[in-house]
């Protein structure tokens, strides 16, 4: 999917004058595993509260269904992006 890009503060991109336009499909993800639930007026129930697993007892497991289950809300399918996902993790770490 294409869209309008961020940078990694979460502003704008602007080419020469106009947004930047790109693959945006891992942007989106972002977004939303980053968002807590509220955040979003139009859609209250997407974020995925990923702050309340840090320093918890939270397995892998707990983890992942929050992740699959904040994709599907948005017409995503964890099984086809999960490996998209961890390579992207592990790169920007």
């Amino acid at each position: 999917m294409k869209d309008i890009l961020l940078d990694e503060t979460r502003r704008i991109q602007v080419l020469n004058g106009d947004f930047r336009i790109g693959e945006s499909e891992m942007q989106e993800i972002a977004l939303l595993l980053e968002s807590n639930q509220g955040e979003w007026k139009e859609h209250p129930i997407i974020g995925a509260n990923l702050y309340q697993l840090v320093n918890s007892k939270a397995s892998k497991l707990d983890i992942e269904k929050r992740v699959k289950l904040q994709l599907s809300l948005d017409n995503k399918e964890y099984a086809e992006l999960k490996n998209k996902i961890q390579t992207t993790i592990k790169t920007t770490i």
